[in-house]
């Protein structure tokens, strides 16, 4: 559909006369008062003017000395001459959209005062805002959603607040662990072009076709009507369209893989005291040998160093790397950032020894 133009309607102010055609009649041919590019509305689409050969030049202008309405593409007013500069531009309502087989109703007579008037009410709060329930948003609600966030706020701070301790080095902990990894033949089942981890893996048997997700594929459109107010007592109607989409399974092969990796079978411990830590004694079979049945081992260990305030009873545990957990000294005094609603919660990162 090619875009085309028509004529908006106005509703005389002075005389009554209704539906005059917005760039026809720049005045009402009915008392001669002057158009007022506020009151334009649409039209119906039985009550729809054609407007042909139209070229648009912008929006409308008022001229700012004797309110006579004119063309976007003027320079001077055509009924008293005087500079447009500083006019007021027309208003444009919004764009109303429809489906193809349905048809425009007219947005409405316009009562320009009485507009004017609910605006003012609106702005000084005596009147909610369209779409707005009368049981919205006032001045009073405001004050209290800002007091809500300001206590929220203030509660956040109290809960989260922090306070300096002293406290003091009470002794060393540690923990080792021994994973047990052994090499094992797995079976497992991808699909082709995604295979498992590991060693000689490789495809058992025939894969099967499986669906594996869903594409869209477009089959069609959507289309509506657009009307837009083009501000110089016209209006455009085009056709939008919105590709339209359905859901079609993806199929892909879906196989059994077999081949050797290392998968855990057990795990060893050993927590204590001390600056003499040890690891777990254990054995391992064929050790580090890439074969089936074979293990090898994977360490992890963990140091931390513990604290007691200086003046009271809350104890802290603190994780450190083991070069600086050995040279904490027991009995070394630190402080230390903790809660100053909760003794027992204190922030490890904060630690600072006391010179």
């Amino acid at each position: 559909m090619a875009e085309k133009t028509y004529e908006m309607l106005w509703d005389c102010q002075f005389c009554g006369t209704k539906k005059l055609l917005g760039k026809t009649h720049r005045f009402c041919p009915n008392c001669g008062a002057p158009q007022n590019p506020a009151s334009r509305y649409y039209p119906s689409d039985e009550e729809k003017v054609a407007v042909e050969d139209h070229v648009f030049v912008g929006k409308d202008v008022t001229c700012p000395a004797c309110g006579t309405l004119n063309s976007g593409g003027s320079t001077y007013c055509q009924n008293c001459g005087s500079p447009l500069e500083g006019g007021a531009v027309a208003q444009t309502l919004s764009a109303e959209m429809r489906a193809e087989d349905a048809v425009f109703e007219s947005s409405g007579s316009r009562d320009v005062t009485k507009e004017r008037f609910d605006a003012e009410m609106v702005r000084v709060g005596a009147k909610p805002k369209r779409g707005q329930s009368a049981g919205g948003m006032n001045a009073t609600m405001i004050v209290g959603i800002i007091a809500a966030f300001a206590l929220i706020a203030g509660a956040i701070w109290f809960f989260t607040r922090t306070e300096e301790t002293r406290v003091v080095v009470t002794g060393h902990t540690w923990a080792r662990s021994v994973a047990v990894e052994e090499y094992r033949t797995f079976t497992q089942n991808g699909w082709r072009d995604a295979p498992p981890f590991g060693d000689n893996v490789q495809i058992t048997g025939v894969c099967v076709e499986r669906q594996r997700t869903t594409r869209q594929i477009q089959v069609g459109e959507t289309c509506q009507i657009v009307r837009q107010d083009n501000g110089d007592g016209t209006f455009s109607e085009r056709e939008v369209c919105q590709p339209r989409y359905a859901s079609e399974p993806v199929y892909d092969d879906w196989c059994q893989w077999t081949g050797q990796r290392y998968v855990p079978v057990d795990e060893f411990q050993e927590f204590s005291s001390g600056l003499s830590p040890f690891w777990p004694q254990i054995e391992l079979d064929c050790e580090n040998q890439r074969r089936p049945g074979c293990q090898r081992a994977d360490l992890s260990e963990t140091y931390w160093v513990e604290f007691r305030q200086d003046d009271g009873q809350e104890t802290y545990r603190c994780p450190m790397p083991e070069s600086r957990w050995r040279s904490v000294a027991v009995g070394s005094v630190w402080t230390m950032q903790v809660s100053a609603i909760n003794q027992g919660a204190g922030d490890c990162s904060s630690l600072q020894l006391v010179q």
